[in-house]
C-alpha cells in the first residue's frame, strides 16, 4: 500500500521539488519524488513511520510559489505511472528558499547578513552566468575560491552539493559604500550588517541610495507628497504595512510573498498611500539578498514601506553601494492576477532562462532573447550566453537589430510569435484557433492549423497631424475639432506637436490630462472606477476595424461633456471588450475554430479582461502559462514557425 501526495505546479523549473530532495535526504525513509507536466508527486510506504513527521516538516521547508496550486493525498496499491520532465540544469534568479533565508538572519551562521546566499534550489544565479552549462568556470564568481566551510558543503549540504555559486562572508563577495566623502567597505559579519543599518538610517532621514542589486542597479528612497513616483515600486518591507496600505486579495497577497516575488499593481487603501500613489501602485516584496536585508533594517527603523526606480549606474544619489563582480540584470516581471487566473505581463526574471522539449533544429531571436538547440536541450536565453550557433534555419523578430547572415533566415511579426507561442504551451498547435493580439495595435487573427494569418488588420496610426485625420471623419467632425482647440488649447498645444511612433494610448493619456502618458496610466487609472457600468466609446466601423480616430474623436465628445477620467478610463476598456467579443464570435462562426488565443500587454487590464470573460467565458479562452502575454512570448512562439 502507498501513500500518494501531490502538488499542482504548472512551472517545468524544478526549484521546489530539488528543496524537496534535500529536505527528503535527512530522512531514512522510502520515498519516491517525480516531477511531471504540472504535478509534483511523492510516493510513500504507507508503513513508514516517519511520514507524519516528514509532511509536517515540510510545510516549514516549501517557499509560497505563484506555480503551485492544490494538493491532495490518496492511497493506492499500485504506484502512479507518470512521465518525469526533462532535468536540465538552469540558473535561477528568485529570492531566497526558507532555509537559506534562516541563514542569512542567523548570526552563527557563516552568511549572516551575507547578500549573496543562495543554493541549488534558489536565489540570485543567473546575473552571474556567462555561458553554458551552468558552472562556476562559467560565472563571474570564477576567480572566488570556496573556503574549508563551502568546499565542506559541497560535499554534504544537500541544498549546496555540487553547486556552481557557493560562497559565504569568508569567501565571498564584497560589497563598498560611497557617500561622496569616503569608502565603507563589508567584507565580515559585523561590517555587513553595519552598511545595512548605515543605509536605512539615511533613507529614512530623506537620503537616496543608489545600491547595486542582483537584479540590476535600484534607487531607494522614502516617498513623499509632491514627488513624481510614476516610474517607482513601491517596496514593501513587511506583511503588517501591506496589510495597513494595500487592499489585496488572497492570490495577490501570495503571490506578492511568494519565491518568485513579481512586481504587481496593487489597490492602495490608506488615506497615507492614496496621497503618494492614488488608487493603485506597483507593488513589490524584497526579492534578493541586498534588498531584503535593506528591507530588514528599515524595519528596524520603523518603516514597513520605501520605494525604488530602477536606473543605471551614473544615477545621481546621496549614497552608493555596489560590488566589483560584473553581472547581467535581468529586466523584472510582472504578474496579472484575476481570482484564479495568473499570468505574466512583462519581463525576464522568473521566466527566462527556459527549456523547451522539442526536437526543433532551429535558432530563433527575439526582443534581444534567444531559443537554441544545445546538445540535446533547446535552451532560451539572452543571446550572448550562447558561445558557438550552429542550426538549420534562424527566425527573426522583424523589428530586431539581428542578422545571421544565415542562407535560411526568416523574418517575422510580433503578433505570429506571440499567437504561437500560447499555441505551443496548451499542446493544440495541430488545431484551428483564433487569436486576439493586442499592444498598441489589436489584431485579430486565425490559425488554420499551420499558419497564422492576419485575418482582420489593424488600421495605421499616426498621431502627426492628429486633428486633420479626425476633422475628416465624418459629418460635424470639424466642428467637434473645433471646440475641442477652444476648450483645450494647452493640450491641443501638446497633441499638435507629436512627431513619431506615439501609440494611441499615450495620446488618450495626454487629452485626458493624466500625469501617467501611457497605457499604464490608463489602467491604473481605469482600476480607480468604483462605479457599475461605464459608457460606449467608439471602437469599431463597418469592416469591423478598429478606427483609431474615430476612436479619439469619441473620447473627445465625452470629455466636452465632462465625464469624468476614471468612468472614461473604465469604459475604453470595457468598449474594447465588447468589440473584441463580437469580432471573435463572427470569426469562429466562419472558421469552426474551436481555441482562442490572447496575447499583448494591452489585455491585461482588470476591466477589459472581466469584460472579455463575461462575453467569451464560455469559450475555450488560451492565456499564456509560464511566458509573458507581452513582447517577451515572441521568441518562444517563433521556435514553431
Amino acid at each position: 500500500m502507498y501513500f500518494i501526495f501531490e502538488m499542482e505546479f504548472s512551472s517545468n523549473k524544478h526549484y521546489i521539488r530539488d528543496l524537496i530532495k534535500a529536505y527528503a535526504s535527512s530522512f531514512v525513509m522510502e520515498l519516491e519524488l517525480i516531477q511531471s507536466e504540472g504535478l509534483i508527486t511523492l510516493i510513500f510506504n504507507k508503513e513508514d513511520e516517519k511520514l507524519e513527521s516528514f509532511l509536517l516538516g515540510l510545510e516549514e521547508r516549501l517557499p509560497a510559489s505563484i506555480f503551485l496550486g492544490k494538493s491532495r493525498h490518496y492511497f493506492t496499491d499500485t504506484k502512479p505511472d507518470l512521465l518525469s520532465i526533462k532535468e536540465t540544469a538552469v540558473p535561477l534568479n528568485i529570492s531566497l528558499c526558507p532555509s537559506c533565508q534562516k541563514e542569512m538572519f542567523d548570526v552563527s551562521s557563516s552568511r549572516y547578513y551575507y547578500p549573496f546566499t543562495s543554493c541549488n534550489a534558489c536565489g540570485s544565479q543567473h546575473p552571474f552566468i556567462t555561458a553554458y552549462p551552468f558552472t562556476r568556470a562559467n560565472s563571474t564568481m570564477k576567480f572566488l575560491v570556496p573556503c574549508a566551510g563551502c568546499q565542506e558543503e559541497l560535499k554534504n549540504n544537500p541544498l549546496r552539493k555540487d553547486y556552481p555559486l557557493i560562497s559565504c562572508v569568508e569567501c565571498g563577495i564584497n560589497i563598498k559604500m560611497n557617500d561622496g566623502k569616503s569608502e565603507r567597505y563589508a567584507n565580515d559579519k559585523g561590517s555587513y550588517r553595519k552598511l545595512f543599518e548605515v543605509c536605512a538610517t539615511a533613507i529614512g532621514k530623506g537620503k537616496s541610495v543608489l545600491m547595486q542589486t542582483s537584479n540590476g542597479y535600484r534607487k531607494f528612497f522614502l516617498p513623499k507628497e509632491g514627488r513624481s513616483l510614476q516610474e517607482t515600486v513601491l517596496l514593501m518591507t513587511d506583511v503588517k504595512g501591506m496589510n495597513e496600505h494595500l487592499m489585496m486579495i488572497t492570490q495577490e497577497f501570495n503571490s506578492l510573498l511568494s519565491i518568485e516575488r513579481p512586481i504587481l499593481r496593487i489597490s492602495t487603501k490608506s488615506d497615507e498611500m492614496k496621497i503618494l500613489y492614488g488608487a493603485t501602485a506597483l507593488v513589490k516584496y524584497p526579492d534578493d539578498g541586498i534588498t531584503m536585508l535593506l528591507a530588514r533594517e528599515m524595519i528596524n527603523k520603523g518603516s514597513t514601506y520605501i520605494c525604488y526606480e530602477e536606473c543605471d549606474a551614473d544615477t545621481e544619489a546621496d549614497y552608493l553601494v555596489d560590488f566589483d563582480i560584473p553581472i547581467e540584470a535581468q529586466k523584472d516581471s510582472r504578474l496579472f492576477i484575476n481570482q484564479d487566473m495568473k499570468f505574466f505581463i512583462s519581463g525576464e526574471r522568473v521566466v527566462y532562462p527556459a527549456v523547451v522539449e522539442t526536437h526543433r533544429d532551429v535558432l530563433a531571436v527575439a526582443h534581444d532573447l534567444a531559443a537554441l538547440r544545445v546538445e540535446d536541450s533547446m535552451f532560451i536565453d539572452t543571446l550572448e550566453k550562447f558561445d558557438s550557433i550552429e542550426t538549420e534555419r534562424v527566425n527573426v523578430l522583424e523589428s530586431e537589430d539581428f542578422h545571421s547572415e544565415h542562407s535560411n533566415e526568416k523574418r517575422f511579426p510580433q503578433w505570429k510569435g506571440s499567437m504561437l507561442s500560447v499555441l505551443a504551451e496548451h499542446h493544440v498547435l495541430q488545431q484551428k484557433a483564433i487569436g486576439v493580439h493586442f499592444d498598441a495595435s489589436l489584431y485579430f487573427l486565425y490559425y488554420n492549423g499551420k499558419e497564422v494569418i492576419n485575418a482582420v488588420p489593424p488600421n495605421p496610426f499616426e498621431a502627426d497631424h492628429l486633428f486633420e485625420h479626425i476633422s475628416t471623419l465624418r459629418e460635424g467632425s470639424d466642428r467637434l475639432v473645433d471646440n475641442y482647440r477652444k476648450n483645450y488649447p494647452e493640450i491641443c498645444g501638446r497633441l499638435d506637436h507629436l512627431s513619431g511612433d506615439v501609440d494611441i494610448f499615450t495620446v488618450t493619456a495626454i487629452m485626458l490630462g493624466l500625469q501617467d502618458e501611457s497605457f499604464e496610466g490608463i489602467s491604473a487609472e481605469a482600476l480607480s472606477f468604483m462605479g457599475k457600468g461605464g459608457i460606449q466609446i467608439d471602437t469599431r466601423v463597418n469592416d469591423n476595424r478598429f478606427d483609431n480616430y474615430a476612436f479619439l474623436a469619441s473620447v473627445m465628445s465625452y470629455q466636452l461633456g465632462t465625464v469624468e477620467n476614471t468612468l472614461m478610463c473604465y469604459s475604453i476598456y470595457e468598449s474594447f471588450g465588447d468589440y473584441i467579443s463580437e469580432v471573435v464570435s463572427q470569426l469562429m462562426e466562419k472558421t469552426t475554430a474551436k481555441n482562442v488565443t490572447l496575447t499583448g500587454e494591452t489585455l491585461a487590464n482588470q476591466a477589459l479582461y472581466a469584460r472579455i470573460q463575461r462575453h467569451m467565458g464560455r469559450k475555450n479562452l488560451l492565456f499564456p502559462k509560464n511566458y509573458p502575454i507581452g513582447k517577451e512570448c515572441a521568441v518562444h512562439g517563433a521556435i514553431y514557425l
